[in-house]
């Protein structure tokens, strides 16, 4: 064989096949002079052993061999995933064309004819190992894609997501000013009113007719004062501003205060106030933010009751870890249609109460708002006519101890 300087673009292991002891010499000294690290076997038996220790760049495997011929191992090699990308390149004397067919059938890249020359063997070689490492980088280059796909996807996904949200903040952010424009607009614009007939008309007034005015004014700066607080409170807690001052505190005591601010508007309606809460049930919360949720829901409930209804309150300790606390009404209910769009700021699901009592519908957002920040839950059900039920949830204190 002519001999030739011929040097690897890499370092690469070769694994060299061939009964012929004399061959193996010759390749693995062409092989070492250029850079290769020739390793050789001279069974096909012994060439797999090999394999199941280490897997070479490429294999140089001769096909006329006792026992096992090039064929059969390469047909073993090939139907092994772990083997069957290593590039085989067949060395044989055999050029029929059967032959060569069957051994491209079977996997291989290439054949080199004996006798071979050096270079035909090197260049054979360099361009097996140069195709080996472009299938490498391609695929590398298709996972990098597929990857980069992946995350575009994502992305879009993402955008999607934040365009809802912003076209979701955009309606509560238009539901909010709609509050502000007409629920306040209305009570101070009949305030203002009402202050200026009392003002012109108040020499020519008796004193009932003065009193009445100022009652009304009374009940007008309450309501207005209530829906103030709301709002300030719900804008702090969409802002993340509002302190959340955690106590251990009987939710029973703080249903006791909430019915004793509600008994007069009860009374007026003669609805029974009940609270058949335990008196046991400790909750781990914020007090203040709790009493505005209870409150809340309370004049809810007086207000879509009836006269001589009930509004009944009652807790249980959940397995959970959680105290839940029921507002029960008798009162006019709600339909399904309105369940659906009961906590939602973009939606108007606000009506009058039993005896026109005004409603903006913030109360219940800013109580579902209050009760998450506090580790708990709040949820509705009711039927059309048969009253309503407004739960949430609240940590148990003695879930602590356990």
């Amino acid at each position: 064989m002519d001999e030739q300087t011929y040097r690897a673009p890499f370092p690469a292991v070769i694994l060299v096949v061939d009964d012929n002891p004399l061959n193996l010499q010759l390749i693995s000294s062409l092989l070492r002079t250029n850079a290769y690290k020739p390793v050789v076997a001279n069974s096909g038996s012994n060439a797999l052993k090999y394999l199941d220790q280490k897997i070479p760049d490429l294999i140089l495997l001769d096909i006329m061999m006792p026992e096992m011929d090039g064929f059969q191992v390469c047909e073993q090699l090939k139907a092994n995933p772990k083997f069957k990308d290593i590039p085989v390149v067949f060395l044989t004397a055999k050029t029929e064309v059967t032959d060569v067919v069957k051994g491209f059938r079977l996997g291989a890249v290439d054949f080199i004819t004996k006798p071979f020359r050096s270079e035909e063997v090197l260049v054979r070689i360099k361009t097996h190992l140069s195709l080996k490492q472009a299938r490498k980088e391609l695929e590398t280059k298709n996972e990098t894609l597929q990857q980069l796909n992946i995350q575009i996807e994502n992305s879009h996904q993402k955008l999607e997501q934040q365009a809802i949200q912003l076209q979701e903040l955009d309606a509560q952010k238009n539901r909010f000013f709609s509050i502000l424009a007409h629920d306040l607009r209305n009570p101070f614009s009949g305030f203002v009113g009402m202050t200026r007939l009392l003002r012109d008309n108040r020499h020519t007034m008796d004193e009932s007719e003065q009193d009445e005015f100022v009652q009304i004014l009374d009940q007008t700066a309450i309501k207005v004062n209530k829906l103030l607080e709301n709002l300030l409170k719900w804008s702090q807690v969409q802002m993340g501003s509002l302190i959340y001052e955690k106590s251990d505190f009987y939710i029973h005591e703080i249903v006791e205060e909430c019915i004793d601010l509600k008994m007069e508007a009860a009374a007026q309606k003669s609805i029974q106030l009940i609270n058949n809460t335990g008196s046991r049930h400790m909750v781990s919360a914020d007090s203040q933010m709790t009493t505005t949720v209870l409150r809340n829901l309370i004049s809810n409930a007086l207000k879509f009751t009836k006269q001589g209804g009930i509004v009944k309150i009652d807790t249980v300790r959940l397995s959970n870890g959680l105290v839940q606390t029921a507002v029960r009404d008798n009162g006019i209910g709600m339909p399904e249609e309105m369940m659906k769009k009961l906590f939602q700021l973009s939606e108007k699901v606000s009506r009058p109460g039993t005896d026109g009592e005004e409603s903006t519908g913030l109360g219940l957002l800013l109580c579902k708002a209050l009760v998450e920040k506090q580790g708990g839950a709040l949820w509705a059900a009711s039927e059309e006519g048969e009253g309503s039920v407004f739960n949430f949830t609240l940590p148990d204190a003695y879930a602590k101890e356990k």
